[in-house]
């Protein structure tokens, strides 16, 4: 009888997370006995760690009946019906904000992974056991994924000062500066001084752990300090482009190699736009733009397979067309000031009729600084030389921004 109680819950669960997923909704879990709980875990091998607050997970039914906060899970995309099937055998009232290395089954925030897959699959391959209790991320990652927490998810809401002309009023519940400080030492890292929003940030770039350009302006739980950091990054970028305007980087992934649809996604783009390089992304390319940009999280759509990309494209586009400001495309599509980023969707939808089982072959940049974020990316150190040819190729033709 207690097996079927668990097979039936278990279905309505997942049934419930899968209409809380439609509906944009995040799952609903909640679990008792933890520790039992995270050894059922174990036993089925379901690669998870908790987050944060390690000492605070509940050890005993009184320290369980008085918890009152929730606890932050990453789980293994491809694993989450087996975890929805381990939940079901453990009721109970601890709350669990559970989240996934991709955007399945309601564990995204608003069709977005809660950290990019590949950073996500790195706190899953990297972890360490809390007092034989539990995973969690390993010293280094935990310091990473911390810090990452407070200056991408939470901004202005950490309590920290900014680090620019943007105040901070907001304070935080519990002390950020001594967990961040404790987790410092724990993995022998040294951390800038004063501590800001901005010297963790770009700490973070230094170290590779940094939100994706082309995330931070489509990061949906946001306050004034991502707009500002957003602001500040496209100015960069944009300077680092010099006198190039209008370009556009196509990433093809690995999915449309394998079906021979990449030459003819590259003809498609060559009927709009002027094509400056071609690239055959090596493993190292691979990883780092992985890394450095969204790519519609590398999954498969709604899947958990990372799907690398194979082929970048770096397109300079002769015919830019204004979006209109009061426009449909610009209220859904805020970033995009041309409307010849949308090729990509055209692209996408021939390939869809002549590739079956084609889904999302294309990623693509949608402005100029985004552009700039993927060159970075592609060409790692060699950025700057290849800025300086393309703006020799198309200074006799191309459009200077000051003329804009």
């Amino acid at each position: 009888m207690k097996k079927l109680l668990a097979y039936l819950r278990y279905r309505w669960l997942l049934a419930q997370w899968r209409r809380r997923s439609r509906n944009k909704r995040r799952a609903n879990v909640r679990v008792g006995n933890p520790d039992a709980f995270f050894h059922a875990l174990d036993q089925r091998r379901i690669a998870y760690v908790v987050l944060r607050g390690f000492s605070e997970v509940p050890k005993t039914s009184a320290t369980e009946k008085s918890f009152r906060g929730d606890l932050d899970l990453l789980v293994e995309s491809s694993q989450l019906e087996e975890f929805c099937r381990t939940v079901a055998e453990f009721p109970g009232k601890v709350k669990i904000d559970l989240y996934s290395t991709g955007i399945r089954l309601g564990t995204d925030c608003k069709r977005i992974a809660y950290l990019p897959p590949v950073l996500g699959s790195e706190l899953l391959a990297d972890r360490c056991r809390h007092e034989d209790r539990f995973f969690r991320p390993s010293p280094r990652l935990y310091l990473y994924s911390l810090l990452y927490h407070c200056v991408y998810q939470k901004g202005l809401l950490c309590g920290l000062p900014t680090g620019t002309d943007l105040p901070n009023h907001e304070t935080c519940d519990h002390d950020v500066r001594q967990e961040i400080a404790h987790a410092a030492a724990a993995a022998g890292e040294t951390l800038p001084s004063p501590l800001t929003l901005l010297a963790i940030h770009q700490w973070l770039q230094r170290k590779d752990w940094s939100m994706p350009f082309d995330l931070l302006g489509r990061w949906p739980s946001r306050n004034a300090w991502h707009d500002a950091l957003l602001h500040r990054e496209s100015a960069s970028l944009t300077r680092d482009l010099g006198n190039l305007a209008d370009l556009f980087v196509f990433l093809i992934r690995e999915d449309a190699v394998r079906t021979t649809a990449d030459q003819a996604i590259i003809q498609c783009l060559r009927r709009t736009f002027t094509i400056l390089d071609t690239v055959q992304l090596d493993p190292r390319q691979r990883q780092r733009v992985m890394r450095d940009t969204r790519g519609g999280d590398w999954t498969e759509r709604k899947g958990s397979v990372i799907v690398p990309p194979a082929i970048a494209v770096v397109c300079h586009d002769p015919n830019p067309q204004t979006v209109e400001a009061d426009s449909v495309l610009a209220r859904l599509h805020h970033q995009v000031r041309n409307r010849n980023a949308f090729c990509k969707h055209r692209v996408r939808e021939e390939m869809e009729q002549r590739f079956p089982g084609a889904v999302n072959f294309l990623h693509g940049s949608d402005n100029d600084p985004e552009s700039m974020a993927y060159i970075k990316a592609i060409y790692g150190e060699l950025w700057p030389r290849k800025i300086a040819d393309w703006e020799c190729v198309l200074m006799p033709t191309g459009r200077r921004r000051e003329t804009r």
